[in-house]
């Protein structure tokens, strides 16, 4: 097929031990670890360990745009391509190499399900690790520019290892979160205007490809991120040292618990463009909260 140009076969016949180390690389670039990197940047802002220098509210926030941007464009382009994925995706291979207690994560690690074009990975990695490498002050643009080429390379380099992606699935995501990057950073520039990227992006997959709970997320996500941060951006104060700590404890437990409802309850789409609104409109605001509980204690 020409989609993989038979790189996924070679890759794929490299030794188990690899493909176990690359199923963990790639997670580097899934959704549940970038949304937790942009999260904990955002609420902790200057005060991240080691990489906090420089982390303005404003910042991190955008931080939290371009992932919403990368989970719209994802959803909405994965639907209306709906190409598949390279045979033997859903199959995890080398799990024999783990304890049988670790397969049932490997697997889930190792594994691809649903359309494959563009790589969601690749989308996200290079909009979310391009934004970070953008926001951080540490190092030299160069330092931080080549330390994030080297991770979403190591990202894209993992799907094709692990066999779930052709390798134009890759090049397609990364030249598409390429361009979106250089518009939110060069043109759009505030994180209301990427969340309104976002929200274009997501009710155009949601009118193109039809209602469902993926793509009821991705409206929800932009859309609450549009609104709240249009209208309460300006009020949302900097960090403070005592304030930083509550704010992220508050995040975990609330925002943690909009996730476990959406993902294991299976709600209908309706619902889940509400949940995914109300845990974008928490996380965003939870500073206000966090800062005002600081001051009483």
């Amino acid at each position: 097929m020409m989609r993989g140009v038979g790189v996924t076969e070679v890759l794929s016949a490299l030794p188990g031990a690899v493909v176990v180390l690359f199923a963990l690389i790639t997670q580097l670039g899934d959704f549940w670890f970038t949304f937790l990197a942009c999260g904990l940047l955002y609420w902790l802002g200057p005060w991240t360990p080691k990489l906090g220098r420089g982390l303005t509210r404003d910042r991190t926030a955008m931080l939290v745009a371009l992932l919403a941007v990368a989970v719209a464009l994802v959803i909405s382009l994965k639907g209306v391509f709906a190409l598949p994925r390279p045979p033997g995706a859903g199959t995890a291979t080398h799990a024999e190499l783990l304890p049988v207690a670790l397969r049932g994560v490997y697997e889930s690690m190792a594994t691809g399900e649903g359309f494959g074009f563009p790589s969601g990975h690749a989308t996200i990695s290079l909009l979310v690790w391009g934004g970070i490498a953008w926001a951080l002050r540490v190092g030299t643009r160069r330092q931080r520019t080549a330390v994030a080429a080297t991770i979403i390379a190591l990202i894209g380099l993992s799907r094709l290892v692990l066999g779930v992606h052709y390798l134009a699935d890759i090049v397609a995501g990364f030249a598409i979160a390429g361009t979106a990057l250089a518009l939110a950073l060069g043109a759009l520039k505030t994180p209301e205007r990427v969340f309104g990227l976002a929200a274009v992006i997501a009710v155009a997959g949601l009118l193109v490809t039809g209602v469902s709970r993926d793509s009821a997320g991705a409206v929800g996500v932009a859309v609450a991120g549009t609104v709240v941060w249009s209208l309460l951006g300006d009020a949302i104060p900097e960090p403070t040292r005592h304030g930083v700590g509550i704010t992220a404890l508050l995040g975990v437990v609330v925002v943690g618990t909009f996730l476990g409802v959406t993902f294991g309850l299976n709600p209908t789409p309706g619902v889940v463009t509400l949940l995914a609104g109300l845990g974008t409109g928490a996380l965003l605001t939870l500073p206000l909260a966090g800062e005002r509980l600081a001051k009483k204690v």
